[in-house]
């Protein structure tokens, strides 16, 4: 497949991802079945195009596209479309649906906008091997789970300021109840954690076949290290109730935001994460 036909086809995507996102704020405005189906209907086809899209790179440069950053950004996205689909015939709160489709689009629009790293000749493509494969996924997978998480302690802080200001209205009621959304944040922190924890190990074992001892002294590993150390301490103050739930859900928030630092920003000063980019 050419390089232009592959940007047209991901511009496509973005544009029906537009139009499904407008959708589902559209219907969180003001409740409206015929057009969230619609929405549901196109990203559905966002995803199809998406698997179709990765299914081709797979064949052609014989692996999953999260080498890069930007290639990172694209799986990224799939996932958070996947895990949203699940979620809206699961619960029904459409707010974390339609927050997690404008992250997820946002990621989207950069990877097509930059498309010049999407290739299939990267230096590491020499030396891949499962368990790199097997690391990046299960870290983006990670990083989706803290995501939702961290989408869910914004929806409980929503929640519980409506609850204090007695504004119960038609959205209030369409949204889960304050004890549902705590558990759903202490559920996909610990899933992101152990995810984060498995591809952490995996990462260092690499790491200490690519370029020996020094991989301790990374700068990725030890964001990383201390990104799993937090929220470790998160889990522990949660299920342990020390703390008051609204100020675990902002810290919730504030320590996705340092996750996301350490992965768009202390990956570029990473000597590992530079060889294999």
């Amino acid at each position: 497949m050419s390089e232009l036909l592959t940007v047209r086809i991901n511009e496509a995507i973005l544009f029906n991802y537009m139009m499904s996102i407008a959708c589902y704020f559209i219907d969180f405005i003001d409740k409206n079945n015929r057009i969230k189906k619609i929405g549901f209907t196109l990203l559905i086809i966002v995803l199809v195009l998406q698997t179709l899209m990765i299914g081709q790179f797979y064949l052609t440069a014989g692996r999953f596209p999260v080498q890069t950053i930007t290639e990172g950004f694209y799986f990224f996205t799939w996932l958070i479309i996947i895990a949203s689909i699940v979620m809206s015939e699961t619960t029904r709160t459409e707010f974390l649906g339609f927050m997690m489709n404008l992250i997820g689009f946002i990621f989207m629009a950069i990877h097509t906008f930059q498309p010049v790293e999407y290739q299939s000749n990267t230096t590491v493509s020499h030396m891949m091997n499962e368990l790199l494969m097997v690391h990046v996924t299960l870290a983006i997978a990670a990083y989706v789970t803290f995501l939702i998480a961290a989408i869910q302690a914004g929806l409980y802080l929503y929640q519980m300021r409506n609850l204090k200001n007695k504004k119960f209205t038609q959205k209030f009621f369409r949204m889960s109840d304050l004890a549902s959304i705590s558990r759903s944040v202490n559920h996909f922190s610990i899933i992101g954690f152990i995810l984060l924890f498995i591809s952490l190990v995996l990462g260092i074992q690499w790491g200490l076949i690519l370029i020996g001892p020094s991989i301790w002294l990374d700068s990725k590993v030890v964001g990383s290290a201390l990104v799993l150390l937090i929220y470790g301490i998160y889990i522990y103050f949660f299920t342990n109730k020390k703390m008051k739930l609204n100020r675990l859900m902002e810290i919730n928030i504030m320590f996705f935001l340092i996750c996301m630092v350490n992965y768009l920003i202390i990956s570029r000063y990473s000597e590992f994460h530079q060889l294999i980019n």
